[in-house]
């Protein structure tokens, strides 16, 4: 039986939920850690979730989004884009490598983070961030690689885009199963992987 355990950040999220649907089935132990639970901006709610539940992969899925144009910049809100998709980035995988240094790191990406969109540099920025610490960190020695989604059917996206046409969005089930195979190390560490709805099946069956 497969007692890999894998711990999930941002749980509460569509792509979380589904990750978590399809790793279960596979018989993963898997965690997805809620806000509530683990704050990936605070290092003793980490630190208390990793040391009760060590995992052997971490899949860094907590991510924020408010776009705002920087010609009427809201300094917290740049700062929490930053806390929360780059520094709980790296929080986590330093604390979880304390705690196993086989860990294997799996970043959840953003499309955004190779495309440009005017109000959104704060998102693209972090995410571009997380993408070059996923090609370091696979040159470190690290199993790490990255896997972004493009127009995802999410409550994050809904919030942002209430009015957009949801069949023209990826799923977040066909989204997971790209992630198990990074998972599973079917791709080379420190590899980036971009998935949209337009190219899922494809990297499916590759």
């Amino acid at each position: 039986m497969n007692k890999t355990k894998v711990l999930i950040t941002g749980g509460n999220g569509g792509i979380a939920q589904a990750l978590k649907e399809l790793l279960e089935a596979d018989g993963y132990i898997v965690k997805a850690a809620t806000r509530t639970e683990l704050d990936v901006t605070d290092w003793e709610s980490i630190e208390n979730v990793i040391k009760e539940f060590v995992p052997d992969i971490l899949v860094n899925n907590a991510g924020y989004v408010v776009p705002k144009s920087v010609k009427e910049i809201d300094l917290e809100n740049t700062k929490k884009h930053f806390d929360i998709n780059v520094g709980g980035t790296f929080y986590c995988t330093g604390i979880a490598l304390k705690y196993n240094p086989n860990l294997q790191i799996i970043n959840i990406g953003s499309a955004a983070s190779v495309e440009t969109h005017a109000t959104w540099s704060e998102y693209c920025a972090s995410k571009a961030a997380v993408v070059m610490a996923t090609k370091c960190w696979a040159e470190d020695g690290l199993y790490a690689a990255v896997i972004s989604p493009g127009r995802t059917r999410t409550k994050m996206r809904k919030s942002l885009f209430p009015d957009e046409d949801q069949s023209t969005l990826l799923e977040p089930m066909d989204f997971a199963k790209v992630v198990m195979k990074a998972i599973r190390k079917e791709y080379p560490s420190g590899t980036h992987v971009i998935v949209r709805k337009q190219n899922v099946q494809q990297l499916l069956n590759e």
